[in-house]
């Protein structure tokens, strides 16, 4: 007999809602030790990059306050708070939020770059 154990969740998901960026746990726990983050766009590939950033890199003097983004770490899921940063990816990435009131995206770590790269033409239905 060939069995294979199923885990309860191998995927990331990444949550937009029009207030927040949300990560599930499996996303989350790359951010546990994550002091601010980067959210970033890359047009070419159409993906929402999200970087963590030890307490260190954030005071590096290439990047201002403005460009860092707190992020709330609990035990079930991972949050990055603002309709700002919400907003500034809707002007590259189309999201309608009088239609749905959140969208769900794959995502995969990069461990080389400590970035998570969501996949927004991989909507979770």
């Amino acid at each position: 007999m060939d069995i294979k154990w199923l885990p309860r969740t191998t995927k990331g998901i990444v949550s937009i809602y029009e207030n927040h960026i949300t990560l599930n746990k499996v996303a989350r726990d790359y951010f546990k030790d994550a002091y601010r983050a980067l959210v970033g766009y890359d047009k070419d590939n159409d993906l929402l990059l999200i970087k963590a950033l030890n307490k260190e890199e954030a005071s590096l003097p290439k990047y201002s306050d403005n460009d860092l983004h707190q992020i709330s770490i609990k035990p079930t899921y991972g949050r990055i708070n603002g309709k700002g940063v919400v907003q500034n990816l809707m002007e590259f990435h189309p999201l309608d939020f009088s239609q749905k009131s959140l969208y769900k995206f794959k995502c995969d770590w990069e461990a080389s770059t400590k970035m998570l790269k969501v996949y927004l033409q991989r909507e979770v239905k």
